[in-house]
């Protein structure tokens, strides 16, 4: 990570990364890890979600689908 922080309330844009039974697995633009609940999406595709947590310790971040 490069200093990026996010912060709930925060919209971005992602890339799927995997799509599993309970979510995706997703990546920012500044390759920060995060994970949305739910959904369904093809490996590669691009989102726009809305974060709900960022984990600096961790460098990690959950969201929800826009739209």
């Amino acid at each position: 990570m490069t200093g990026t922080l996010l912060k709930p309330g925060d919209e971005i844009d992602v890339v799927v990364t995997s799509a599993k039974p309970f979510g995706l697995f997703v990546e920012s633009d500044a390759g920060v890890p995060g994970l949305v609940r739910g959904g369904s999406a093809a490996v590669g595709a691009t989102l726009r979600v809305r974060v709900v947590e960022f984990d600096a310790a961790a460098a990690r971040f959950s969201a929800t689908l826009i739209g």
